[in-house]
Formats: structure tokens, C-alpha cells, sequence
């Protein structure tokens, strides 16, 4: 009869041991909080009325970077205008987003000025 092949010690490929405590890939881990930033952002957009969802993407554009609206000074009070709301209620949902997620994301009122973007 032969007998099994075994391989000399220390050549075994998929020793448990190994996958103990496996090295965290910091790569991942930001990809994976950039994704649940993402969600949580893309969730305060939808959340109210479907009349609302422009004006709520209008204001997380103006938080984050203010350069992808279409005018030269955006305010709060420029997408209430644009959305036909008033301005105290665009300027608490802005508030509202501020507050949600000033920890998660760089707004832009937070950035040095040399990361700023010209308009």
C-alpha cells in the first residue's frame, strides 16, 4: 500500500493559526466607512416629501463642496429660492445636516482654506 504524501513541516498553506488575528487593511476600513458615510448621507437626502429631495441634495452640496451649484455665492437661502421654500426652513435643514454629520465628514466651512477649491 503507499502511503500518504506528507509535506515536510512548516510548508502547510492554510494553517489556522495564520488567520487568527489577520492584519487590518486600513484601506479597507476607509472604503468601508466611506461607503456607510455615503449611505447615511444618500438616507438624510430622502428623507420628507419627494419635493424635498432637491432641496435636501441642493444643501448637502452646499455643506460639502459648494463649487457643483450652478451660481457664484451659494447660501441656504439661494436653494430656497431655486426649491420656492423659505429660508429659515432651508437654513434648518442645513443645520440639521451639520449636525448629523460634522463628525463624519470634512463640510466645507471646516477645511483650511489652501484645501478650498477656487470658484
Amino acid at each position: 500500500m503507499s502511503q500518504p504524501i506528507r509535506p515536510p513541516t512548516g510548508a502547510y498553506l492554510d494553517d489556522p493559526a495564520n488567520n487568527i488575528d489577520p492584519p487590518l487593511n486600513d484601506d479597507a476600513l476607509a472604503v468601508a466607512l466611506t461607503k456607510l458615510e455615503v449611505t447615511r448621507v444618500y438616507e438624510w437626502i430622502n428623507r420628507g416629501h419627494a419635493r424635498q429631495r432637491g432641496l435636501r441634495s441642493d444643501l448637502v452640496s452646499l455643506c460639502i463642496c459648494p463649487q457643483l451649484l450652478p451660481c457664484k455665492r451659494a447660501s441656504a437661502a439661494w436653494c430656497a429660492r431655486e426649491h420656492g421654500v423659505t429660508r429659515e426652513w432651508a437654513s434648518r435643514l442645513r443645520r440639521d445636516f451639520i449636525r448629523q454629520f460634522t463628525d463624519y465628514i470634512q463640510l466645507e466651512s471646516r477645511r483650511p482654506r489652501a484645501l478650498r477649491m477656487s470658484s
